[in-house]
């Protein structure tokens, strides 16, 4: 029998550490790839990342842990953070983005094709983690609400097991690696391979990383290809 995604609940606890391993690695890229800040800037900026992820770990601890490994409750400061983690790495990769558009456009005589394709492809692998960390932070009001089963908002997105529950076990609930998937299958194919985007904010900020997607597939094609004739 079906389930009803509305009233879909369910207190748990969720893993950390793949949140974690994308924030690096996404800093990581961020550090790496050119922007329009000096190197110092994208230094401090990587070394803000890593703080805040720290200040992050250490709040989430339970008893007898020296680092958080589990989300399992909601705190509004807490939360408050992860957010400003967010934007910090929105706001980097967008202006690393805005640096590739203004080579690509500029059609600046220096670019190496190689190195072209590797900035592009990390500033996508970044934008597939960056939405990923907003879809899951804001779905049915973020991870802790959610691992606590009181989110009183209606789910944002529809995973198939929460319609029917023979498509997974009887504990299952959305993780990060969930949200993943569902930034990555919509970035890659301009549409989400098994979940629904339920509410309209998540249509919006689908088509808007689509959008995005396709728009740096498109410029960074056209340049490789005036590079290599």
């Amino acid at each position: 029998m079906a389930a009803d995604p509305a009233a879909w609940r369910g207190p748990g606890r969720e893993p950390y550490w793949p949140v974690f391993l994308a924030i690096l690695v996404a800093a990581f890229l961020q550090l790496v790839t050119p922007t329009v800040m000096d190197v110092w800037v994208d230094s401090a900026l990587f070394t803000l990342l890593v703080l805040v992820l720290l200040v992050l770990m250490f709040s989430s601890r339970e008893d007898g842990d020296l680092v958080g490994r589990h989300i399992h409750t909601h705190t509004p400061g807490v939360r408050r953070l992860s957010q400003g983690l967010i934007v910090l790495l929105s706001l980097g990769n967008l202006a690393t983005g805005a640096v590739l558009t203004v080579q690509i456009l500029g059609r600046a005589v220096d670019i190496d094709a190689f190195d072209l394709l590797v900035n592009t492809a990390a500033v996508w692998a970044t934008n597939v983690i960056v939405f990923a960390l907003w879809y899951w932070e804001y779905d049915r009001g973020g991870p802790g609400h959610r691992a606590e089963g009181t989110g009183d908002e209606p789910p944002a997105i529809i995973f198939p097991q929460m319609t029917d529950p023979s498509l997974g076990a009887p504990d299952w609930r959305p993780f990060f690696f969930d949200y993943l998937f569902l930034s990555f299958t919509n970035a890659a194919s301009f549409a989400s391979a098994d979940a629904i985007p339920a509410l309209r904010w998540v249509k919006a900020t689908m088509m808007l990383q689509a959008s995005l997607s396709l728009s740096l597939l498109l410029l960074v094609l056209s340049r490789v290809a005036g590079l290599l004739t």
